[in-house]
Order: structure tokens, then C-alpha cells, then sequence
């Protein structure tokens, strides 16, 4: 297993000999359907940036979170709190997940008092969240469980996302959580919404991903339109995801309709052309992400780089000539290099710049001359618990 990374230590000088510390990767969202509720197939990876977390028990039946400088307090949280800001009421968040879905933390325990530090550049679409949330339950993990394996880190993924859906809305992801809990080091995982499963591929010495973002612009929120319809889709067929749905186009097309009569005026009902056209998009996109897969597994990288470049044709997923993505994207046109750029999740936020392994450091030398940071996505590693004595990590 890799080295933890440097950001641990940012943590264990701020804390006690008897604290757990752990840690989590950023992750973006390369190729696919990122909405669970479709059941599709996404291409994900971990990337080289990292949440630290270090939990120490207290006295007090209180919460405290410490997160760049600022300390935060409650009282011990049996629910979700209001009224705090967003890193500590994730961190709240994920012990209620954790406390009610898994049992994890003791109700009769004392109070925590958990510290944060952080490489992930924040709202770029990176999961910086769900990283914390992910090395908050390692460490917990660690301190109270019995446990770590892929079912508990499933369990894990799968509680703290319901938590946040409840909070955030059915736009928010699933595949960070999974990101940072189950890959492996530079590898590419293809996840499976219609049954959690995920395929690791090692990351191909021919294949080179270059993140890109503006460091003073961050992305707005997704449109959340379509995941609520995949979801309220969902519950009325009383399925987990529409993949396990059979003859779903069809029948989901029968329930839109039954809808509108019923319900002739509500605005909120999609069309019927709409719908289709979602699920039409959602399928189209997760074969488009197998299919790339594939392309990937048999370091086949020209033909990944046409597939994404088709899917980002098909989904208007290449960032526009006058925002600060396309600028961004323009730095690299004088390259006379087989590349795509295409916009990350969160929009506004960033892009990925796929490429042979021989361009990108062009590539990334173009973007920063135009003042972009950059990640190569290289040297990954899934989240782990970190022993206290500097010297080793452990899973």
C-alpha cells in the first residue's frame, strides 16, 4: 500500500497521542451515468489529493470540529443539525448515518472532538466531502468497529449517502463515497449502480488524465430535475434502480403518461419526450462508459479517447468557448496531440483533458502558463487508516 500521504501529518500535529487518524481520496467522475437511481455504469477514479481526519474522544457530551483554523461546537448529535456550516454539518451528518444505520458509534459514548485537513480544492466537482466523511468513518471505524473489508466499506458508502440525499438533495452522488472507499492504487473503477459492484482496471501506462480547474471560479450545482424523476421513478415501481426494472422505457413512458392525466397541470411532471429522453441519454452514456472500459483494459487509447469524445459530443459535456472552462481548454489547441476535454460533474468546475501519456506533460504545461491548476491523476490511493507511529498505514 502506498505511503500516506502528506496531509496525515497536517492532523497528527494537531492532535494527541490517543487519537485515530485516517484518510480519504478526492475522486471525480470520468465517464457515465452518475445517478444511482438509473442503475447505469460510471467510470470513476481517485485522484491525488486528500482529506486527513484524526478523532479524539472527550469528556464532554459534545461535537467539535476543527476544519482550517475554525472550530466548531454542538452538542453530540442524535439527528442532523441546522444551522452550522457545510464541512461541520457533514461531519455530523456521517456520525448520524453511521450511529443509526450501522451501530457504529456507541450511543452511550463520550463526546468527539474530530480534526480535518485537506489538499482538495473545493467546489470543483473533487468529492471534498465526501473524502472527510469517508476518513471520519475509517477512523471510526477504527475505534469502534470490529471490521474493514469491502461489505462494511460498502455499508459504510451506501449509509452516509442516504444521509446526505436527505440533506442535499437527489442530485448528490454516490461514486465519491465508493471512490474513496473501495478503489485501489492507480486504478480506474467502473461501478455498477444496478448492484454496487464495482471492476477495478489498473491505470494504463499509455493512458494520461489531466485535471484542470480555474483557482477562483468554482461550479454551481448540478440540475436535479432528472435525478428526483429517476428517483420518484423508482419508488413507483418499487425498485432500487430503473436498470432492474424490465421493459422500463416503455413502462416508465405508461406511468409519465398516467401523470398527466391525472394531473394535467402540474409543471413539475416532465413530458413524455423529456423522460424518454433521459433514460434514452442514461443508457446511451453508461454503454458509452463500458465501452470505453473496455478500450482502457486493452490499452487500446486511441479508441478510449474517441469514445469519450463521442460521449461528450452526444451529452454537450465540452465546456463552451466563453466560460472559463473553454478558455482553460483553449491553452491546449496549439497541441497537435489526439486529446478531449471534457467537463467535470459539477458545472463550471473543472475538466478532465484525456490524452496519450507522451502529450500530457504539454498539455499541462499549456494549461499552467494560462494560469490553470492542474492534477495529474497518477499515484492514487484508497482510504486508509494510518498507525500513529509515522512509520505505516494500514487498511
Amino acid at each position: 500500500m502506498p505511503a500516506a500521504p502528506a496531509v496525515v501529518n497536517d492532523v497528527f500535529d494537531a492532535v494527541g497521542s490517543n487519537a485515530s487518524v485516517a484518510y480519504a481520496p478526492g475522486s471525480i467522475n470520468l465517464l457515465g451515468e452518475d445517478c444511482a437511481s438509473s442503475g447505469g455504469m460510471l467510470l470513476a477514479t481517485a485522484i491525488p489529493a486528500y482529506a486527513a481526519v484524526g478523532i479524539e474522544e472527550i469528556d464532554e457530551q459534545q461535537l467539535i470540529v476543527v476544519y482550517k483554523r475554525e472550530t466548531t461546537k454542538m452538542d453530540f448529535p442524535d439527528s442532523v443539525p441546522a444551522a452550522f456550516s457545510q464541512v461541520p454539518t457533514a461531519v455530523a451528518a456521517a456520525i448520524v448515518a453511521l450511529q443509526h444505520s450501522l451501530h457504529l458509534v456507541p450511543r452511550n459514548s463520550n463526546g468527539l472532538k474530530v480534526t480535518i485537513a485537506s489538499t482538495i480544492a473545493p467546489g470543483r466537482g473533487f468529492g471534498e466531502i465526501p473524502a472527510i466523511q469517508c476518513a471520519l468513518a475509517l477512523a471510526l471505524n477504527a475505534r469502534f468497529g470490529d471490521r474493514d473489508d469491502v461489505p462494511t466499506r460498502t455499508r459504510i458508502a451506501t449509509a452516509i449517502h442516504e444521509t446526505m440525499v436527505q440533506i442535499k438533495g437527489q442530485s448528490w452522488p454516490l461514486y465519491p463515497y465508493t471512490t474513496a472507499l473501495r478503489s485501489r492504487p492507480d486504478s480506474l473503477l467502473c461501478i455498477n449502480h444496478s448492484d454496487e459492484a464495482v471492476t477495478q482496471t489498473a491505470f494504463p501506462q499509455s493512458l494520461a488524465l489531466t485535471v484542470a480547474y480555474s483557482p477562483d471560479v468554482t461550479g454551481g450545482s448540478p440540475d436535479e430535475e432528472r435525478y428526483e424523476f429517476f428517483q420518484q421513478a423508482c419508488a413507483a415501481f418499487g425498485v432500487p434502480t430503473l436498470a432492474s426494472l424490465p421493459d422500463s422505457q416503455e413502462r416508465v413512458a405508461d406511468w409519465v403518461r398516467a401523470r398527466h392525466e391525472v394531473h394535467p397541470d402540474d409543471e413539475d411532471i416532465p413530458t413524455i419526450g423529456r423522460a424518454i429522453q433521459w433514460l434514452d441519454e442514461a443508457d446511451a452514456s453508461s454503454d458509452r462508459a463500458r465501452a470505453v472500459i473496455g478500450h482502457i483494459r486493452h490499452s487500446d487509447i486511441q479508441a478510449a479517447i474517441a469514445g469519450v469524445s463521442r460521449d461528450v459530443s452526444e451529452r454537450g459535456s465540452a465546456p463552451s468557448a466563453s466560460s472559463v472552462l473553454g478558455q482553460i481548454a483553449e491553452l491546449t489547441d496549439t497541441i497537435d496531440c489526439e486529446k478531449i476535454a471534457r467537463c467535470a460533474p459539477c458545472p463550471g468546475a473543472s475538466l478532465v483533458m484525456w490524452s496519450h501519456v507522451d502529450d500530457a506533460d504539454r498539455i499541462a504545461s499549456a494549461l499552467n502558463d494560462g494560469g490553470s491548476e492542474t492534477i495529474r491523476v497518477e499515484n492514487t490511493a484508497a482510504g486508509a487508516v494510518v498507525c500513529l507511529l509515522y512509520t505505516s498505514d494500514a487498511a
